[in-house]
């Protein structure tokens, strides 16, 4: 299955550390808060973050 990565460098930075992360941890909204944080996204970068994870849960 082909994942569509989105086209914003910081959000592509943050999908990459959550799912480096994701193993060992799987809380998936606390890696999400952390990588907001972390590579600094805007409110609409973080909607599209959490977008991105709610299709990833559908399409499984």
């Amino acid at each position: 299955m082909t994942t569509i990565m989105p086209g914003d460098k910081n959000l592509r930075n943050a999908i990459a550390w959550i799912e480096e992360r994701r193993h060992k941890d799987p809380d998936l909204k606390k890696l999400m808060a952390q990588a907001a944080t972390q590579f600094d996204l805007t409110p609409p970068e973080e909607l599209a973050l959490a977008r991105f994870y709610r299709e990833e849960a559908v399409s499984r």
